[in-house]
C-alpha cells in the first residue's frame, strides 16, 4: 500500500487499533485516525498501517 491509497473515511487497522482515517500528512508519513468504538482521535505512522482484507468500508456491498 502507498500513503496514496488512503482517502478520508478509509477504515484501516493498526498496532493502536482500528479506525477511519480523517486525515493524512504525506510530507511526515504520519496517519490521524478516529477510533471506531469511542470516536478518541490518534495518530499513527504510514508504516504501522496494515491491510485486513476482513475490513471493509461502509459504502462496499456485497452480493
Amino acid at each position: 500500500m502507498n500513503i496514496q491509497d488512503l482517502h478520508i473515511g478509509m477504515l484501516c487497522n493498526t498496532r493502536k487499533g482500528s479506525g477511519t482515517v480523517a486525515w493524512v500528512d504525506a510530507e511526515s508519513r504520519s496517519v490521524h485516525m478516529t477510533d471506531v468504538s469511542d470516536n478518541h482521535h490518534f495518530e499513527v505512522n504510514f508504516e504501522d498501517i496494515f491491510d485486513d482484507a476482513q475490513i471493509h468500508n461502509r459504502e462496499d456491498t456485497y452480493y
